[in-house]
């Protein structure tokens, strides 16, 4: 066997298999990366070998080599079809590996949290053993757990329902990558809040830490289409992790998503364990994952332990004019450092 033929052999085994970054802890524990909907999917239709790169791309700005693994899954597929069977497949091989023999902590994006929630209820199903595999929290960026309307408007153009116009094709564009035909969005139809809040749902006894922002992604364009604040993609109802599908402003009915300590409208009871950590005004879809600064954030839920994990946020509550001043609740220096920055650096201890 020649050089080139061994290098391009070791190369497809290493994309069969989940990607490891070794050494890689987040509080004491292996951190475990599942990625949002890749939109690209739709256009370039990916071989399963293609996958797990396609995973590293997705996290490459900040928490890639900050994981020890990251899972992988299609947009084409359903996520209790194709998608559940590829997880499967790399779960068992956590346990395994014996990665999360110890304890685990799951970070998803977006839709990942949908494809984790799901996952979490299936373990027992699957075969794997709790004392070789266990989850002690997941850490939810912008989580579309609770489904997104814009999935609603991607399907009904596709199907050609009712009156579709020009700007609702342009949303969906952006939202899928493509001009959608009948049939071919594969995870958006779970997306659907219909569908996303009936995925899963069994109490694992898992606690789910969200993190959210509102900040506009699309420039805005698509949050006449979304219910209640959102993110440009996905509502606070959601992100969230509320019981109901309902229009929220925030993720507390007593601090606003800027952190202004004044009632506002917000849920009154959220779906089992989860519980909104963070949010951030001006933190995009997007940008949550990233390194970039959007500004400040302020706190839900803090000052306490869940699944092992400290929630320690440093926090001030001064009076400010541009609130008028009330009093507002900020994480101390705060927007000199990304929402991923934050939360690493704060809960990895």
């Amino acid at each position: 066997m020649t050089i080139k033929t061994l290098l391009i052999t070791l190369t497809l085994v290493s994309l069969t298999t989940i990607s490891f970054q070794s050494n890689a802890k987040f509080a004491g524990k292996n951190l475990i990366l599942v990625h949002g909907l890749k939109v690209d999917d739709f256009k370039n239709r990916p071989t399963d070998a293609q996958l797990p790169g396609l995973a590293e791309s997705y996290w490459s700005e900040y928490w890639g080599n900050r994981a020890e693994a990251k899972l992988y899954w299609p947009a084409t597929a359903r996520i209790t079809g194709r998608v559940k069977d590829l997880i499967r497949a790399q779960i068992k091989d956590l346990e395994a590996r014996g990665t999360c023999a110890a304890g685990c902590v799951f970070l998803t994006h977006s839709a990942g949290d949908l494809v984790t929630r799901d996952a979490l209820t299936r373990l027992r199903q699957w075969g794997v053993d709790p004392n070789r595999f266990k989850v002690l929290a997941t850490l939810d960026l912008a989580g579309a757990g609770g489904g997104s309307e814009l999935a609603n408007l991607a399907i009904n153009v596709s199907d050609g329902g009712g009156i579709i116009s020009s700007i609702q094709r342009r949303i969906v564009k952006l939202f899928t990558g493509i001009n959608p035909s009948r049939g071919t969005l594969g995870t958006v139809y779970d997306l659907r809040p219909s569908n996303a809040r009936s995925i899963g749902r069994t109490n694992t006894g898992t606690p789910r830490l969200r993190f959210v922002g509102t900040g506009a992604a699309y420039l805005g364009v698509s949050r006449p289409f979304v219910k209640g604040n959102d993110d440009g993609v996905v509502g606070v109802h959601s992100t969230c992790g509320a019981s109901s599908a309902r229009s929220y402003d925030s993720c507390s009915r007593s601090v606003r998503d800027n952190g202004v300590l004044r009632s506002t409208s917000g849920p009154s009871s959220f779906m089992s364990n989860h519980y909104p950590i963070l949010m951030g005004s001006s933190t995009d879809h997007f940008e949550i994952i990233t390194n970039k600064r959007t500004g400040n954030y302020t706190t839900v839920t803090n000052g306490r332990t869940l699944g092992g994990i400290r929630l320690d946020f440093s926090t001030k509550t001064k009076r400010k004019w541009w609130a008028l001043w009330r009093k507002v609740r900020q994480v101390k220096n705060g927007d000199r450092k990304s929402m991923s920055a934050n939360i690493y650096d704060t809960l990895n201890r």
